[in-house]
């Protein structure tokens, strides 16, 4: 492959990281009618970053896995990485989550502590409370629960070696089809799924949303394939007819504006596909800066909700007016988010994930030197 680094796929990180970051600013602009519009017909279609996200790593799992050799050595290793890239700052951020919200008295009060906890395992909390969002402590948390169910299914099916792929369909098949059907009303919309009562990890498995992953495995699959489109036009004329069919259409099938195939989904599906396109005819040039952001999206992700809370109890406790004070924290609350991001990213994230790593690929690596011997 032409391009290991995926600047391109980095690029997009960045980009999803502030469309979520701009869906959270949106809450100061609902005390005017034009707020309103803006805030619900401008803004909150960004959260389409949050499908853009899944649709990245289903396509970085093919992509970083397509030399598989078939060990479990390489699939530890993958297990290894992925839980060091998204564990240890998300262990840093919640007991400062649990901090800024219920105080230190936070830590003795196991009413308070348990979800904390729960979040730290990946355990949705109560998808009966809140739906998709799984009434997580540390609320943007509901999205790593995904996250960490694809990472530790795919890890599973790496075991079954060539047949990988072949084991992943069925138990989508399974999951996302076959249960779903069997339940009764089966649609691809996120919000009308049926709670499974008995398992929270079963609600999580069915729910449409893991259909981005999948979005974005197949993506991976072409993007390493031979097939190729030269032409650029060509690409890009397909992108802007397909979303124009799709727009036009959006309420006619039944769409909605919210996340999942049935809705934003799809259309970052379109955008993803002809990126990717682009990217593999060495048609797609990503400035510096949205790579900047890309490495530190996933810091941005985790700690701009905070930096929204600390930067509205500043400005609450000044003298500023309503109006004003709602300007102010529309502009400066997502400028300060990227920069504790980078901060973070810098001081935090990059130190702990990087000793995190060496420390797991150490953990278990040395007792099997011939699966060292095989993947090497």
């Amino acid at each position: 492959m032409r391009e290991n680094k995926l600047e391109w796929v980095q690029a997009l990180r960045g980009v999803a990281a502030f469309m979520v970051v701009m869906v959270h600013s949106r809450s100061v602009l609902m005390d005017t009618a034009s707020g309103k519009v803006i805030a619900n017909h401008v803004l909150l279609p960004l959260g389409m970053g949050v499908d853009l996200f899944f649709i990245i790593s289903g396509f970085l799992m093919m992509f970083t896995t397509r030399n598989f050799d078939g060990t479990k050595a390489y699939a530890w290793r993958f297990v290894a990485k992925r839980a060091a890239r998204i564990w240890p700052l998300f262990a840093a951020i919640t007991p400062v989550a649990l901090v800024l919200e219920h105080g230190l008295h936070g830590f003795l009060d196991p009413s308070i502590l348990f979800p904390y906890l729960e979040g730290l395992a990946f355990i949705p909390h109560n998808p009966s409370a809140s739906g998709i969002y799984f009434q997580m402590a540390v609320g943007v948390a509901w999205t790593l629960c995904f996250e960490c169910y694809f990472y530790l299914l795919f890890a599973a099916c790496m075991l079954f070696g060539r047949w990988r792929y072949v084991v992943m369909a069925a138990w989508f098949a399974l999951t996302l089809i076959a249960i779903p059907l069997i339940r009764g009303n089966y649609n691809l919309n996120v919000a009308a799924q049926p709670l499974v009562e008995w398992s929270r990890y079963a609600s999580l498995a069915i729910n449409p949303i893991v259909w981005d992953f999948i979005i974005g495995m197949i993506a991976g699959w072409i993007y390493v394939s031979d097939f190729k489109i030269e032409r650029s036009r060509a690409i890009c004329a397909t992108m802007a007819v397909l979303s124009m069919l799709l727009l036009a259409g959006w309420h006619r099938i039944g769409m909605v504006n919210f996340f999942g195939p049935q809705g934003w989904g799809a259309a970052m599906a379109i955008l993803f596909f002809g990126a990717a396109m682009l990217a593999k005819a060495g048609a797609l040039k990503v400035p510096a800066w949205s790579v900047w952001l890309g490495n530190i999206s996933y810091s941005l992700y985790l700690v701009h909700v905070y930096v929204f809370e600390i930067v509205q109890r500043v400005v609450g406790a000044t003298a500023m007016g309503h109006d004003a004070a709602n300007i102010v924290l529309f502009v400066t609350r997502p400028a300060l988010a990227v920069i504790v991001a980078w901060l973070t990213f810098r001081y935090v994230e990059a130190p702990i994930s990087t000793w995190a790593r060496k420390w797991l690929l150490h953990l278990r690596m040395p007792l099997r030197p011939r699966f060292l011997e095989r993947a090497s």
